[in-house]
């Protein structure tokens, strides 16, 4: 291995696997541990240099890589697997042919999905980062999002986060991937700990970068078909009667907080707390049905046993529901 003109040290427990100014030899071992690809300099062939590092733990593969001439990469299908890259410094230009083109500047992030083809425009001295993830990992966490019962074909677009929270959010599960990998984490030795670890990162970029597949069961007539809103109703069915909240009945469902209440707002149109108040109220009003003419009940501690803690309010849903109060329900 020629010694290179730059070529920076690999952090941590990285192993640096190329540090080369040879152009065969750079490609021969990149395509080894990702795909191969063809690799073209487009500026002075002179000035090529190329550095490649990685380290990680069960799930997740981090990479370093900087090349020191303008390149141009033109990986096959990533196939089993997909890489979230972030720019270090520089510029490239990332292009899908017929699909995209992006230029990604410094911080800015952009996925490549198994299930398209692509070419990568480096401009000379750029550097990146790259978190690789199982394709199944993330299809599982895509599917999971969705309220699907099977895997979803994710397909990512380029337009990296969707906002400046999403952003931060990622930003927020990339550095404790790189802190576990950089600094001999506990996910290096703890199966646990990494499988947790990667779940959880697949899930983030689920939510925080876009997703061109959309796929979500079609609604029938009189059925539910999103299994996420099942999932979700069936417990607010279970547990009306104990304290649940927004993030108890996404739990349930395995889906964020806000994908939950997006799947009840285009499914069932009410949201999923909304469910769940319509479920107590009709456990309330069958309650003082039965207890009509029971001197010994009272409206106050049937809404309080249905997690209906003021009254007023409680009333007025039961009025809209019913068309009259609850206290006429207990005494007609």
């Amino acid at each position: 291995m020629t010694e290179p003109r730059v070529g920076p040290e690999a952090p941590g427990n990285m192993r640096t696997l190329v540090l080369s100014n040879d152009l065969d030899e750079t490609r021969e071992i990149i395509s080894s541990a990702y795909s191969p690809y063809q690799l073209s300099v487009l500026g002075d062939p002179k000035e090529f240099s190329a550095w490649y590092a990685e380290g990680g733990f069960p799930g997740i593969t981090v990479s370093g890589l900087q090349y020191g001439a303008e390149t141009l990469v033109a990986p096959q299908p990533l196939d089993s697997y997909l890489l979230v890259c972030q720019l270090v410094r520089g510029r490239v230009r990332v292009m899908s042919p017929g699909r995209e083109e992006r230029v990604v500047g410094p911080g800015q992030t952009y996925v490549l999905d198994p299930y398209r083809s692509f070419q990568v425009h480096w401009s000379p001295g750029a550097r990146m980062t790259t978190l690789r993830l199982d394709r199944e990992t993330v299809e599982q966490a895509a599917a999971d999002a969705l309220g699907l019962e099977e895997p979803l074909r994710a397909r990512f677009s380029l337009n990296g986060t969707v906002s400046a929270a999403a952003a931060r959010s990622w930003a927020g599960i990339s550095a404790a991937v790189h802190r576990e990998v950089l600094g001999e984490g506990v996910a290096r030795s703890s199966p646990l700990v990494a499988g947790h670890l990667t779940q959880s990162t697949a899930a983030i970029l689920i939510q925080t970068h876009e997703l061109v597949t959309r796929g979500v069961d079609a609604q029938r007539p009189g059925e539910v078909a999103h299994p996420a809103v099942r999932r979700a109703m069936a417990l607010a069915e279970e547990r009306a009667d104990q304290p649940l909240t927004l993030a108890d009945l996404a739990a349930a469902a395995r889906v964020s907080p806000r994908a939950l209440q997006e799947a009840f707002r285009r499914h069932v149109d009410t949201t999923p707390l909304g469910y769940l108040r319509e479920v107590r109220l009709g456990r309330a009003h069958q309650e003082l049905a039965a207890a009509r003419g029971d001197g010994d009940v009272t409206v106050a501690e049937v809404a309080y046993r249905w997690g209906f803690n003021n009254l007023g309010r409680f009333a007025g849903y039961y009025q809209q529901r019913y068309g009259r109060p609850p206290s006429r329900t207990l005494r007609s």
